[in-house]
């Protein structure tokens, strides 16, 4: 039996309580838990560690809310080892997102608090500091909408923000290697000071920050530095702004609960289903819809579970008025809907108001759903990557609508050959790669596809649907949702004999010049890459190597000056560390050691994105 779950702040108050004798002590203790027997109910969780010490939760829902409902049996409680050692080693969740709720018009209790990562626009300046300015006001203001107005940022928020990035600066000093049970119990008391002030987003990244933490302490595989100083990057941009701006919007702020806001009457068209299971434990599925302007709209199916709950999810009846239409049946048909609501990132509700029934849907070779197709690719592209710049709580669906000839296999993936280039479809489940594999022995088949692009994957997407000229079943109507239908080989057309060389149109197009397929992380950024995810992973100390001044010279030299100024300026904040008499190192609070940092990942994350969108564009014409 694992720890029963904690909530932010009680991880921050035990450890508080502490003596420092016993929160030195913490870190290495924690190899302990594996031997402690645990048994928990919903209201309860209790383990004996030796005949005269035990200690109990008293939970709410599953959850330890209160760190006086935790209690230890042994002559040291409540300043004790084992309370630490319990609340340091257990998962960290947040009531507020966890505890069952009414379902209301506004909100979706099944939904999760708003948290994602922000992402910022190009950068234009010239100088890194009007970089760093530049892209930061970007990142925030561009989901600024009539429909969200910027309010004054209240003292409270301000304040709230300024201990976030507190908190973040001591991790980036620290690493994640050194950043032990003391620095996450600061974070977390700064995330739910967030929390308490109404600043859901910046709180949720803050959990996830603590999580990977928590990852990297334990040496578990799932961590990845990578993703840590990304997370670190969006939620430092984001708590600059919170504690400098005058004003902020919701979506910089977050919410509690996913919001649903009144969009009126809409007349639906069914596009495809597709099946969804995460890593975190959700299973179900997500049909797409769109509206006579072209809007794209989805409608969720996603509880607990894993992929034992997608056909469940798919056959299941919509919980969006009373239609009497299935998820599969949706993405075929149509809808009428009365009094709607959705949230900002298009996702329909189902409060009690909403009224929809069933209508009758289109095929894709027909208006409005064949002016989907109509839209150059590269077009489509641009769009994908201006979404980018919202938060991912206020970002439509990104599909993309590709038409082609298939060109067969090209390595693990299905290469379709477009009017303007090349697209690569894969599947993020089994289904859909050997539905892929029976397309890839129809050269020459002519297809329309719906996909979801891989951003940082220039020319490649995830293959969510198919038509074209195959011969489907008259239950699939027209076209086969890839993650759920399973494509036969008598569906494919019959080939034409070929007169000569009949192998020749099996074989897929050669590779476009490598010029066009640029790496993930360009190679004149890996200096400043390197630089930043040591930091990221080894703390202030790591990074500034000897071999820094010899990459700023390399990168001014090949014309990238920015990046070696803000390579330079990170490396020297990493060496500029006063000592006292002793020698020993004088805590440095100030802020030009996280500056630097954040600086140089918001220009390492703007310029890999400039050059995923130059790629993706050379890519698809």
């Amino acid at each position: 039996m694992t720890l029963p779950p904690v909530a932010p702040a009680v991880v921050a108050d035990v450890l508080d309580a502490l003596p420092p004798r016993l929160r030195k002590r913490v870190d290495a203790a924690l190899d302990r838990v594996p031997t402690w027997e645990i048994t928990a109910t919903l209201a309860e969780a209790r383990a004996e560690l030796d005949p005269e010490t035990t200690l109990t939760w008293t939970l709410h829902d599953g959850v330890l809310t209160d760190a006086t409902e935790l209690t230890c049996t042994c002559l040291l409680a409540p300043k004790c080892l084992h309370r630490g050692v319990a609340v340091a080693a257990a998962p960290i969740t947040d009531p507020a997102t966890t505890t069952p709720a009414a379902p209301t018009e506004g909100t979706d209790p099944a939904a999760p608090a708003e948290g994602t990562p922000p992402a910022a626009s190009t950068p234009a300046a010239s100088t890194p500091a009007a970089e760093a300015r530049a892209s930061t006001r970007a990142s925030t203001r561009a989901s600024t909408s009539p429909s969200d107005p910027a309010t004054e940022v209240r003292p409270d928020e301000r304040a709230a923000a300024a201990a976030l990035w507190a908190a973040c600066a001591t991790v980036l000093r620290a690493g994640a290697t050194g950043s032990g049970a003391v620095v996450r119990a600061g974070l977390l008391r700064a995330v739910h000071s967030a929390r308490v002030a109404g600043l859901h987003r910046a709180a949720a990244s803050g959990l996830r920050i603590a999580a990977s933490l928590a990852a990297c302490r334990a040496g578990d595989s799932t961590f990845d530095r990578e993703v840590l100083a990304a997370e670190l990057v969006d939620l430092m941009l984001l708590c600059h702004d919170l504690r400098t701006a005058p004003t902020a919007t919701t979506a910089e702020r977050g919410t509690a609960r996913r919001e649903y806001r009144p969009i009126g009457s809409l007349r639906l068209y069914g596009l495809c289903t597709e099946a969804v299971v995460t890593t975190s434990g959700y299973g179900g599925v997500v049909t797409h819809l769109v509206d006579d302007t072209g809007t794209l709209w989805t409608v969720p199916s996603i509880l607990p579970g894993g992929p034992e709950r997608v056909p469940a999810a798919a056959n299941g009846p919509v919980a969006i008025g009373e239609s009497g239409l299935t998820h599969r049946g949706l993405g075929r048909a149509g809808l009428l809907l009365s009094g709607g609501t959705a949230s900002p990132d298009h996702r329909l509700g189902a409060g009690k108001q909403v009224r929809a029934v069933a209508a009758q849907g289109a095929d894709w070779n027909s208006p409005p759903l064949s002016d989907l197709w109509s839209r150059p690719l590269s077009d489509q592209v641009t769009a994908a990557f201006t979404a980018l710049t919202s938060p991912e709580s206020h970002r439509p669906p990104t599909l993309l609508f590709a038409e082609g000839t298939v060109a067969g296999a090209h390595g693990q993936t299905l290469r379709l050959t477009t009017p303007t280039g090349t697209l690569d479809l894969t599947g993020d489940n089994a289904t859909t790669r050997e539905n892929l594999r029976v397309l890839a022995t129809a050269p020459g088949l002519h297809l329309r596809v719906i996909a979801r692009p891989t951003l940082d994957t220039p020319g490649t997407a995830t293959a969510l649907a198919v038509s074209g000229a195959l011969t489907l079943p008259a239950a699939l109507q027209g076209h086969a949702d890839l993650t759920l239908d399973h494509l036969q080989p008598s569906y494919l057309p019959t080939p034409e004999p070929q007169p000569t060389e009949p192998r020749a149109t099996k074989s897929a197009p050669p590779p476009p010049a490598p010029a066009t397929l640029l790496p993930h992380v360009p190679p004149p950024l890996h200096p400043l890459a390197n630089a930043l995810h040591r930091i990221t992973l080894g703390g202030r100390p790591a990074g500034a190597p000897p071999s820094t001044a010899r990459a700023a010279t390399t990168l001014a030299a090949t014309g990238l000056t920015t990046t070696a100024t803000l390579l330079t300026d990170l490396a020297t904040t990493c060496h500029d560390r006063t000592r006292d008499a002793f020698g020993r190192v004088v805590h440095d609070d100030t802020e030009a050691f996280p500056t630097a940092w954040l600086r140089a990942g918001l220009h390492l994350r703007e310029f890999t994105r400039a050059v995923a969108r130059h790629s993706w564009l050379a890519v698809v014409g």
